[in-house]
């Protein structure tokens, strides 16, 4: 054999090699890390606030851009009977809008848990926990906002959000079909 078959052949072998090691990274998911929330000490006076989905959603938005400062928002949230995420994924240069809907939950902490209903991405079909897990990879989300693709949910904890003078929030009650959400603001005593 000469020179030149050895290295069409050695070509060939890193090419394949390279397809099957890009198929085996494009197909493998990442490892699950999920980080257990934080328990808050919630002590202090309390401030019981109410409010309607239209302010609420206002807020989150307002929160979540000023914890994204510098980078770009692709992620917007919005209310209806369901919490509504709504990003854009770019994939091989073509831009696709997905919205993933969301069944909101208060916990015992009073962090909002957002367990996954459904989800659009334009015709495409996609497992919810695929489109959790790339939402995870993808976008540096603030450290409140825990993705847990594994159990199909995003826990907001609403106590770790920084705020001024250590006041914090959490959430008491959340039901976007009647339009009643309740919030108490803890402010600690000195």
């Amino acid at each position: 054999m000469n020179k030149w078959k050895i290295a069409f052949f050695l070509l060939v072998f890193a090419l394949i090699g390279s397809a099957v090691g890009l198929f085996y990274l494009i197909s493998t998911p990442t490892d699950t890390t999920y980080i257990e929330p934080k328990t808050v000490q919630q002590t202090g006076n309390i401030l019981t606030v109410n409010t309607t989905k239209e302010d609420f959603e206002g807020i989150a938005n307002t929160f979540m851009a000023k914890a994204m400062e510098g980078k770009p928002l692709p992620l917007k949230l919005s209310l209806e009977d369901q919490v509504i995420l709504s990003t854009e994924l770019t994939i091989f240069s073509y831009t696709l809008p997905v919205k993933m809907f969301f069944e909101p939950f208060v916990d015992e902490d009073g962090n909002i848990r957002l367990e996954q209903s459904s989800l659009e991405i334009g015709r495409i079909k996609i497992p919810p926990e695929t489109v959790l897990e790339v939402l995870k990879d993808s976008i540096e989300l603030p450290e409140w906002m825990i993705v847990n693709p594994a159990k199909k949910e995003v826990l907001i904890q609403l106590a770790s959000i920084p705020m001024s003078s250590g006041v914090y929030v959490r959430a008491k009650e959340l039901n976007l079909g009647e339009d009643i959400i309740t919030l108490e603001i803890i402010i600690p005593t000195k």
